[in-house]
């Protein structure tokens, strides 16, 4: 059997992300903070007859899909984590995370945008990343990774 016949009755083989989901009690108000903080443009808008409370739209973040669910019906769901340590303590969907060449140039264009930073930039080199970590109007986190900004060197210094 050739890796041909494998892949096509394998239903996994062809899985890509498509979009993260965000219900939010502010659809416009969302819609235009993504537009105006991360340049998100709108793919589609859509509302579902059966859920007549409910306004959605696909954004696009740099290749990103976010869906937006706007409810006249919000029910409570994760909390608004005041610390990065109840965030990480917080089950289901933590954050999403937007890889990026410079953290620190993305959080200080965030700043100009007036988005404040939720956790700092740091680079954490266990695991070979620096990142930083920002919310948006609804309180959802999100990640920017990068480049480590310090490489450390272990090796010995070769003179010429």
């Amino acid at each position: 059997m050739s890796a041909l016949d494998i892949s096509s009755r394998n239903g996994l083989a062809s899985m890509r992300i498509d979009h993260i989901m965000l219900s939010v009690p502010n659809y416009e108000e969302t819609v235009q903070w993504y537009q105006q903080k991360l340049d998100a443009t709108v793919e589609k808008e859509w509302t579902v007859e059966q859920l007549p409370d409910l306004k959605l739209a696909y954004l696009n973040v740099s290749g990103f899909r976010i869906e937006i669910v706007g409810t006249s019906q919000p029910r409570s769901g994760m909390p608004n984590p005041s610390s990065f340590e109840e965030a990480l303590r917080t089950t289901g969907i933590g954050h999403f995370c937007f890889r990026v060449d410079d953290v620190d140039a993305a959080l200080s264009q965030l700043s100009e945008r007036g988005v404040q930073t939720f956790v700092q930039a740091a680079d954490y080199p266990n695991i070979g990343v620096r990142v930083g970590f920002i919310k948006d109007n609804n309180g959802n986190v999100i990640e920017f990774s990068g480049p480590l900004k310090f490489i450390e060197f272990s090796g010995p210094v070769k003179k010429s």
